[in-house]
């Protein structure tokens, strides 16, 4: 599942799109105040600053809504972000996945 999704977006330079959208799952479902601060700066850091070491690619008016968002973070401060990522993983990624080697060896041994 998952973990063939990142393998394949891994081969393809991308994976750090999976991973934001993980992180940003778990940050959503973070238990309290001090988890969802220590996390919306790991998340910063990690994937939306400009040059951060895996950063994804958000049009600059969500890197700047998402930024100030996170200036006082609450549950939905990724939302949008997200959301984003969601939809290359959905329109780009994900098509050009199912058509992969991996999967279809994958799809093969399945039989």
């Amino acid at each position: 599942g998952v973990s063939v999704f990142g393998a394949f977006l891994r081969s393809e330079f991308s994976e750090e799109n999976l991973q934001f959208y993980l992180a940003c799952e778990q940050y959503r479902n973070s238990s309290n105040n001090f988890s969802l601060h220590r996390r919306a700066k790991e998340i910063t850091a990690t994937y939306i600053e400009a040059g951060a070491p895996r950063e994804v690619n958000l049009d600059s008016k969500t890197r700047e809504l998402t930024t100030q968002l996170l200036r006082a973070p609450s549950h939905t401060s990724l939302s949008h972000a997200q959301k984003r990522i969601y939809s290359i993983l959905d329109t780009d990624c994900y098509p050009r996945f199912l058509q992969s080697t991996i999967y279809l060896t994958l799809l093969g041994q399945a039989d």
